[in-house]
């Protein structure tokens, strides 16, 4: 018995180390325990948005954008799934993004099947972030942006955005092991 748990708890870490997404780079300007001031360039992303009155926000939208990188586009192509996911609040909707990092300009993707989806340039530039492991519930967000707003009056630093929430992990990946941030542009 103790021997199947072992091979069990092997393969999960297995599968939860060996998880490679492509992520987007950055140049790390400072870093503070947890905390990261970083710069981004300019990437091309894949974006849905619903309006906040919808409940079930995470799981459609990432249905929808699912559906484009898994062939629901133009060409009926595959394109590669990258990390992290960004979830991101304004004033009337929630949006979702998908980094699309083998293209460098818009025209290098097939158009999407979904009138919900946009292609866009995303200008990231200099970020603030904090690190968390765990699911992103909204206990953990909430008491990581607690640390992550205090870090930023402490500092004078002047945020230019709302606040986006980076998934770097597959549902099925283990919670010790998860990597999430909260990120903030930043002047």
């Amino acid at each position: 018995m103790i021997k199947k748990i072992n091979i069990y708890l092997i393969i999960l870490l297995t599968m939860a180390f060996s998880e490679s997404y492509k992520e987007p780079e950055y140049t790390l300007i400072s870093k503070n325990g947890k905390i990261e001031v970083r710069e981004y360039t300019e990437y091309i992303v894949a974006k849905t948005s619903i309006e906040k009155t919808t409940l079930e926000m995470n799981n459609s939208m990432f249905r929808v954008l699912a559906g484009y990188i898994f062939g629901g586009n133009s060409k009926r192509e595959s394109i590669p799934m990258t990390a992290p996911v960004i979830t991101e609040e304004n004033n009337s909707s929630y949006n979702m993004i998908f980094f699309m990092l083998d293209a460098d300009k818009i025209d290098d993707l097939p158009i999407p099947n979904n009138q919900d989806i946009s292609i866009e340039v995303m200008n990231i530039g200099k970020t603030i972030s904090i690190s968390f492991g765990m699911w992103a519930n909204e206990d953990r967000i909430d008491r990581n942006k607690r640390k992550l707003d205090k870090y930023i009056r402490s500092n004078h630093i002047q945020v230019e955005s709302d606040m986006m929430v980076a998934q770097y992990n597959s549902p099925w990946t283990m919670p010790p092991f998860r990597r999430n941030e909260l990120i903030y542009r930043i002047k």
